[in-house]
């Protein structure tokens, strides 16, 4: 089981984007194949159902992966280029979802990536994708960088 630990070293993900409009994002990395990325739930995820909206879990999961991508692929920005979510529990408002990602293998230019996504003591989705270096330098996009205050629970 993944909890949010709040004495995690959280970095908040800053960014003037799409992730802005599902954040705050909270970045951990916690060894070299494993990070963890949290988001509190509010109003703005909760789907007609009165439960977190199955895209919230995708975008998320897209993020976390994507990031530990651009880390272990030499900082250089990559694209998701395939990418499946399997949904297994609800989450629900005021609970921190997090989301532990994991790098597979790294193969030329792509990366192969997992993650799970748990809150309130539940597992509620698992997701892989692949992520392809671009040819772009290395470098984040303007507008995206990590804050370097942890996050408070």
């Amino acid at each position: 089981m993944v909890e949010y630990d709040p004495d995690r070293d959280w970095r908040e993900i800053k960014d003037e984007g799409f992730n802005s409009h599902i954040g705050p994002l909270w970045y951990a990395r916690l060894d070299g194949d494993t990070s963890h990325l949290a988001l509190k739930l509010d109003a703005r995820h909760i789907n007609f159902g009165g439960v977190c909206h199955g895209g919230v879990y995708m975008a998320a999961s897209d993020v976390a992966m994507g990031i530990m991508a651009f880390r272990d692929m030499g900082r250089v920005p990559s694209a998701t280029i395939d990418f499946r979510c399997h949904f297994l529990a609800a989450a629900k408002r005021d609970q921190w979802l997090v989301i532990e990602a994991r790098k597979n293998r790294i193969a030329g230019d792509v990366a192969f990536m997992e993650c799970e996504g748990w809150a309130g003591g539940r597992k509620c989705f698992v997701a892989n994708g692949i992520w392809k270096r671009l040819n772009l330098p290395a470098a984040p996009r303007p507008g995206v960088r990590m804050s370097e205050n942890p996050a408070s629970g």
